[in-house]
């Protein structure tokens, strides 16, 4: 009897060994294999309709709040002033854990842009299309291949974390300032809600959505520099 109990303790113990020491190797892998960015900014309907009708290559400033993922909050100086130098401006506004995964977050207020070329200057932009009988305006997310690269390559060579894009949040507020506007979105969450197939919303005179882009898109981005955010009417 004293044998058997002692097996079990024995057996108990090892188990509970076991899970402790998966669940420290579970942390310090989570640690080790995922770096991320998150993005959040607003797009305006008209700056859209502005940039699609006009014949020159333009670009219009938009800013943007960023968020990274750092070891700590302690001297920033080095990842600041690596970060500023992807953005044609940079303002750190702080640094914390995250209630959610409890990694340490720089937050920043950086300056990107929307253009009708086909390059973003910054490390993440927008572009604008549009379509050839001029009825609508295609809108993408964009990278700029080089700086983002880079900035994976920086990455590694400092923490050995992978850079990738397919880990970070993706946040759209797009705000129709216009008139009664039709828009259509796709593999996204809208107003967090899942779209799977492509979808209209009639967006009235001062009305805004959420977009959030899906795993599927944010592997699009990273594979090819660019990915779809929604189609548009034209309302020139």
């Amino acid at each position: 009897m004293i044998y058997g109990f002692a097996m079990r303790f024995f057996s108990f113990t090892g188990y509970r060994n076991f899970i402790l020491r998966s669940f420290f190797i579970g942390a310090i892998l989570s640690t080790l294999l995922g770096c991320k960015i998150n993005f959040d900014t607003d797009l305006y309907s008209s700056d859209l309709i502005a940039l699609a009708n006009h014949e020159d290559d333009q670009a219009i400033s938009l800013p943007m709040k960023i968020e990274f993922q750092v070891a700590s909050c302690d001297d920033l100086s080095t990842q600041n002033r690596i970060f500023s130098t992807y953005f044609s401006e940079y303002e750190f506004i702080g640094c914390d854990v995250s209630s959610e995964d409890f990694m340490s977050y720089v937050e920043a207020e950086v300056s990107t842009s929307a253009t009708n070329s086909t390059e973003v200057s910054d490390l993440v932009g927008f572009q604008v299309d549009l379509s050839d009988d001029e009825e609508y305006i295609y809108v993408y997310v964009a990278i700029n291949e080089r700086s983002f690269e880079d900035l994976r390559e920086y990455v590694y060579q400092e923490t050995f974390q992978e850079l990738s894009l397919k880990d970070s949040n993706f946040s759209v507020s797009f705000i129709n300032d216009s008139s009664d506007l039709n828009t259509w979105i796709q593999s996204s969450f809208v107003d967090r809600e899942p779209i799977v197939y492509q979808t209209e919303f009639l967006l009235k005179k001062r009305e805004k959505i959420s977009i959030v882009l899906s795993d599927v898109v944010k592997s699009h981005l990273e594979d090819n520099s660019w990915a779809p955010l929604l189609i548009m009417q034209n309302g020139e």
